[in-house]
């Protein structure tokens, strides 16, 4: 039996963790974003002020759980900006929501394509992987964000789930419990709580 199946108050728990919008990080990283937008003109400050609009309408309606409306902001700046890796990721937020899996693997993809130091992102399309049961991509997209941040504690937690489910239950119980350490060392103790019950239950 799964064990994503016998703990799924816990798994409902990270898969909303830190699925957010990925502003901070994607516009801190511009700087590594890939080749394939240097020569692209820049946007008029008319244009521009669109785009931020539209982002920011975007973001306010996933905070509302409005993500149809979310999705159509995020479309129309790309629209306007072909390039936004943060429409691209957001929309894909919105779209794994929705359940839309494929759709949101598609933007993270192009997302991550434009700007590949964004952690959430891999974080964010690890957690549509675990939904796909791809659980070997989801490691390499949770390893990724880790490498880049490696006090994700989400990230590692998660990771670890999908180890158990792919039955490498010493790495399992590694995660779970770095990630439990990391809980406790941010105040979160009822999450590290349940970490560290989970790496005891399935302890060989």
């Amino acid at each position: 039996m799964s064990y994503l199946f016998r703990f799924p108050l816990l798994i409902v728990c990270f898969l909303s963790f830190t699925m957010v919008s990925c502003r901070s990080e994607i516009n801190s990283a511009s700087s590594s974003q890939s080749s394939s937008t240097e020569n692209v003109p820049a946007l008029s400050p008319e244009k521009q002020n669109q785009v931020d609009t539209l982002l920011t309408q975007g973001n306010q309606k996933i905070a509302a759980e409005d993500y149809q409306g979310a999705i159509a902001d995020f479309s129309e700046a790309l629209t306007i900006d072909q390039t936004n890796a943060e429409a691209l990721s957001n929309r894909g937020l919105a779209r794994s929501r929705l359940k839309n899996y494929e759709g949101a693997l598609a933007d993270y993809n192009q997302a991550l394509s434009l700007n590949n130091q964004a952690p959430k992102v891999y974080y964010n399309r690890g957690l549509v992987q675990i939904q796909r049961e791809q659980y070997e991509k989801a490691i390499a997209d949770f390893t990724k964000a880790i490498e880049q941040k490696p006090d994700f504690a989400s990230a590692i937690g998660n990771r670890g789930f999908a180890y158990a489910e792919l039955e490498n239950y010493p790495a399992a119980i590694d995660d779970l419990e770095k990630a439990a350490q990391l809980f406790k060392e941010q105040g979160k103790k009822r999450t590290a709580y349940r970490l560290q019950r989970t790496a005891r239950y399935i302890q060989p």
